[in-house]
């Protein structure tokens, strides 16, 4: 089973001091503070395993000083459902994913209104929010967990949503990246052909342009 995308508080995790400063150490803004989170969930989620739990530990940090945030709560249930990618047994791979999926069930439920506006590095709380389900939801298998249709349905949504052409180039390719991954998954190759031109014009250079474009030399274009 793997996880796309892409943290238990043991003082043992070397990550943890990203997101707990020292004693004499300058106190570091939430938005610092959640992108050195992210710094580590990405790592975790490109396949450092080492990563999975001071991962967790810093979104679960993140979650706890700001339960309303529903962006911190949807990456913790991410990154615990990576622990389902590095776990031996099969109940316990199912275990994790599903407490993952359960915590990023109760993220979207709590998105309001003010999210749409609230945002952090320029995102839309409510769109990196669906986004961080959407990508999730695609890479647990359907047959067991049945969220593929769920994460189509939070696709649509973003690509319709109004705030999104003003949101950062980098996070619309990453729509874009699950647009295609969707599409494919669907056997829609024009579909897919569609959201990779869209990686590329939008993320330029980078490992995800590299991927679109090797991708759609497969395509034949």
């Amino acid at each position: 089973m793997t996880f796309p995308f892409p943290l238990v508080r043991i003082a043992a995790f070397s990550g943890l001091v990203l997101a707990v400063p020292a004693p004499d150490a300058p106190a570091q803004s939430p938005e610092a503070q959640f992108t050195d989170a992210l710094k580590i969930f990405q790592r975790a989620r490109d396949g450092d395993s080492g990563q999975i739990e001071p991962a967790i530990a810093a979104f679960d940090a993140l979650a706890r000083a700001e339960p309303q945030q529903p962006l911190y709560t949807a990456y913790l249930g991410s990154a615990q459902g990576l622990r389902a990618r590095e776990a031996w047994f099969p109940w316990n791979k199912l275990r994790y994913a599903e407490e993952g999926l359960d915590r990023i069930d109760r993220a979207q439920a709590a998105l309001q209104p003010e999210h749409d506006r609230a945002s952090l590095r320029g995102v839309p709380v409510s769109l990196e929010t669906r986004l961080v389900a959407a990508s999730t939801f695609l890479a647990v298998p359907d047959a067991i967990f049945h969220h593929r249709a769920a994460a189509k349905k939070l696709l649509e949504e973003l690509l319709r949503h109004p705030a999104l052409a003003a949101a950062p180039a980098g996070f619309r390719a990453a729509v874009h990246v699950q647009g295609a991954r969707a599409a494919k998954e669907d056997g829609r190759a024009q579909g897919e052909r569609t959201h990779l031109k869209q990686v590329l014009s939008l993320a330029g250079s980078g490992p995800e342009a590299e991927q679109a474009r090797a991708r759609l030399k497969e395509l034949g274009q």
